[in-house]
């Protein structure tokens, strides 16, 4: 085969994007002949021109693992979410309750968060609170 064939052969796809002022973290799939691999990118923009600009991308053999990276480095709930993939909703929204109740997150914090990602993964998100004035997390699919 030739690199022509080989290329046209490759699908490239985001799967995951959330994003804050001046930045982003994404995973990128890639599948082709060989099978696919998942791309890690986080990005943040300097306005100071201190050189503190951020830009890393890692190569990894599944969704979990670069996602797993995210969630225990980030409070990514709280960032803006553009894209979650149909392929990975249902771990992302696993993930996304089980970190909230890990937290103990209050309504108030996660705020209009809450429905971009109701939205994305079409949940309806529930909290309350227990006894222990911590807040539990529980949701529903939507069924549209």
């Amino acid at each position: 085969m030739n690199s022509n064939n080989l290329e046209q052969s490759i699908k490239i796809e985001r799967v995951f994007l959330i994003g804050a002022e001046g930045g982003g973290i994404s995973i990128t799939r890639r599948i082709g002949e060989l099978g696919e691999k998942f791309y890690y990118k986080h990005s943040e923009f300097d306005p100071t021109n201190e050189g503190l600009d951020v830009y890393i991308e890692r190569e990894y053999d599944s969704f979990e693992e670069p996602f797993e990276l995210i969630n225990n480095k980030y409070c990514w709930y709280l960032l803006y979410v553009i894209t979650v993939h149909d392929d990975f909703k249902c771990f992302v929204r696993d993930k996304l309750v089980e970190r909230l109740n890990n937290d103990s997150v209050k309504p108030d914090r996660l705020g209009a968060r809450k429905y971009d990602w109701e939205d994305a993964l079409k949940i309806k998100l529930k909290c309350n609170s227990t006894t222990e004035n911590k807040s539990f997390w529980k949701f529903e699919v939507v069924k549209r």
